[in-house]
C-alpha cells in the first residue's frame, strides 16, 4: 500500500470513529427521551485496491428492536388502558352506593325506624311530619343516585368522544410520518428518529384501542384495530374512529369496505373499550338496579298504606306515586298527590282513629318483609345485593388495572433490556470510539511524518 493510500486508510477511520461517536452521543443525550430506541453503528470494512483493505467505514445505524417485544409491549399497554379507564369510571359507583349518611340505606332505615315512631303514637302530628319527611329523604336519595350514575355514564360519553378525537389526531400523524419515512430512505437519509416518533404515536393509540401493526419495506406501516379493520394501510390512507351520539350513549364506527361499521366488535381492550364496558356494564346494571328498587319500594309502601285509614277516616291512598315503568323509577320516585299528615294512614279501621296503629306496625315491618326481586328478598336485602355488586365490579376492575399495571412494567423492563439505553455501556462505547479515532489519527501523522522523509531524500 502506498503511502497515500496509508493516508486514505486513516482518514477513513477516523471518518467512522467520528461517525460512530455521534450515534454514541446520540444514544446518550436521548437515554430519557420517551419512545426512544437506542442505536448501533453499522461499520463495515473498507477493500482496498487489491489489498490489504483501506480502513473501515460507517455505512448508517440500525435502531435495536425485539419485534415480539415491542408487539406484546402493544398489548400490555392496551390492558392497561382499559384497565385505567374502566377503575375511573367505576370509582362513582364508590361515592353512590358508599356509607354514606345520606345514601339509600340509610334513607329507607330511616323511614321504617320513621314509622316505628308512629306506630307508638298515631296521633301525633310531629310522629306524622317526620314519617313524611323521612319519606322525601328516600326520594331524595334514590334521585341523587340516580343523578350520579347518569352523570357517571355521560362523563364516560364525553370521554368516549375525547379518546377518539385523541386516536384520530394520532393516526393522521403516524400517516404523515410514514410518508416522510418513505421519502427519507429512498433519498438514503436516516429515518430512525423519524421511526421512534411514529412507534411512539402507535403505543399511544394502543392505549386507547387494540391495535397490531404490518410494517412494509416502503417505510410505512398498515396499522389494524384488533388486527382486523384498517386505521391505516400501507399507503399511508386513514381510517378514522367516528363517535356518534345515538340516544343517550356515543356509538363508535369505522369504514370498512367504505360503509360505516359498528366498531364496538373490536373495541375488546384499551381506553375506550374500558369506558364502553363499564358503562353499558357495571354502571347500567347499577342504574337498573336501582330503578328496580325504587318500583319495589313504592309498590310495598303504596300496598301496605292503602290497606288503612288517615285521620279523616278515608283510605285506599298509595303512599308513593306508583312509577309508570322501571327505566328512569329512581329519578322519578315521589310521594303520592294528596299526602299530608292528616291523609297518612296508620289505623286499620276507622271507627278506631286516631289512635289504632296497626297499619302503622304494617309499614314499620315492610323493610324486611320479601317485597323485592319479585317477592324473594326484603328491600334491605335486594338494596344490600346492589351495593355488594357494585363493591366487586369497583374491586375487580381495581385489582385488573393493578394486574395491567404490572405486565407494563414487566415488558417495558424487557424492552430497556433490548432497545434502552444505559448510558455506562454508551460511555464505554465513547471511549471505545474515541481510542479508534486516535489510533487512525495515529496512522495519518505517521504517514504525513514518512512523506514528509521522502520529500527530504529527494532534495
Amino acid at each position: 500500500m502506498s503511502l497515500f493510500g496509508l493516508l486514505g486508510t486513516g482518514r477513513n477511520g477516523m471518518a467512522s470513529a467520528q461517525a460512530a461517536t455521534q450515534v454514541t452521543s446520540h444514544n446518550t443525550t436521548n437515554a430519557s427521551t420517551p419512545g426512544y430506541t437506542r442505536r448501533t453503528a453499522r461499520l463495515e470494512p473498507v477493500l482496498g485496491p487489491p489489498e490489504p483493505g483501506a480502513g473501515s467505514r460507517m455505512i448508517g445505524s440500525r435502531r435495536v428492536l425485539d419485534t415480539f417485544v415491542e408487539r406484546r409491549m402493544l398489548g400490555a399497554l392496551s390492558a392497561r388502558g382499559e384497565g385505567a379507564a374502566r377503575a375511573e369510571t367505576l370509582a362513582a359507583l364508590d361515592v353512590v352506593f358508599g356509607d354514606s349518611a345520606s345514601d339509600v340505606g340509610a334513607a329507607l332505615d330511616a323511614l321504617r325506624s320513621a314509622f316505628g315512631d308512629l306506630a307508638s303514637s298515631p296521633a301525633d302530628p310531629t310522629a306524622r311530619e317526620v314519617v313524611l319527611a323521612r319519606a322525601r329523604g328516600v326520594t331524595d336519595a334514590f334521585r341523587s343516585a340516580s343523578d350520579q350514575l347518569a352523570w357517571a355514564r355521560e362523563d364516560a360519553n364525553a370521554r368516549i368522544g375525547g379518546e377518539v378525537d385523541a386516536v384520530n389526531e394520532r393516526l393522521r400523524r403516524i400517516a404523515d410520518l410514514g410518508r416522510e419515512i418513505g421519502k427519507a430512505e429512498i433519498a438514503g437519509r436516516e429515518a430512525s428518529d423519524l421511526r421512534d416518533m411514529r412507534d411512539q404515536l402507535v403505543r399511544e393509540v394502543a392505549e386507547r384501542v387494540p391495535v397490531q401493526t404490518i410494517e412494509h419495506e416502503n417505510g410505512g406501516i398498515s396499522l389494524l384495530l384488533s388486527g382486523s379493520a384498517s386505521l391505516v394501510s400501507a399507503d399511508g390512507e386513514v381510517s378514522p374512529l367516528v363517535a356518534r351520539r345515538t340516544g343517550d350513549d356515543v356509538t363508535i364506527e369505522i369504514s370498512m369496505s367504505g360503509a360505516p361499521t359498528d366498531a364496538r366488535a373490536f373495541l375488546d381492550g384499551g381506553r375506550i373499550g374500558g369506558l364502553l364496558d363499564a358503562r353499558d356494564g357495571a354502571l347500567a346494571e347499577a342504574r337498573t338496579a336501582l330503578d328496580a328498587l325504587a318500583v319495589d319500594v313504592a309498590n310495598a309502601y303504596s300496598d301496605a298504606h292503602a290497606a288503612g285509614f288517615g285521620l279523616d277516616g278515608a283510605g285506599g291512598r298509595d303512599f308513593f306515586a306508583r312509577p309508570a315503568a322501571v327505566d328512569g323509577a329512581a329519578r322519578t320516585l315521589a310521594l303520592a298527590a294528596g299526602l299530608d299528615r292528616d291523609t297518612l294512614a296508620a289505623s286499620a279501621d276507622p271507627a278506631e282513629l286516631p289512635g289504632d296503629n296497626r297499619v302503622a306496625i304494617s309499614l314499620a315491618s315492610v323493610s324486611n318483609a320479601l317485597v323485592a326481586d319479585g317477592g324473594t328478598r326484603t328491600l334491605s336485602d335486594a338494596y344490600a345485593s346492589l351495593v355488594g355488586r357494585a363493591a366487586t365490579s369497583v374491586s375487580e376492575a381495581n385489582l385488573r388495572r393493578d394486574a395491567a399495571d404490572a405486565a407494563v412494567d414487566q415488558v417495558d423492563a424487557l424492552r430497556q433490556s433490548v432497545s434502552g439505553v444505559s448510558v455506562d455501556e454508551e460511555m464505554v462505547d465513547l471511549v471505545r470510539y474515541q481510542r479508534g479515532y486516535q489510533a487512525a489519527l495515529k496512522i495519518v501523522q505517521t504517514a504525513d511524518e514518512m512523506l514528509g522523509e521522502l520529500m527530504n531524500l529527494k532534495r
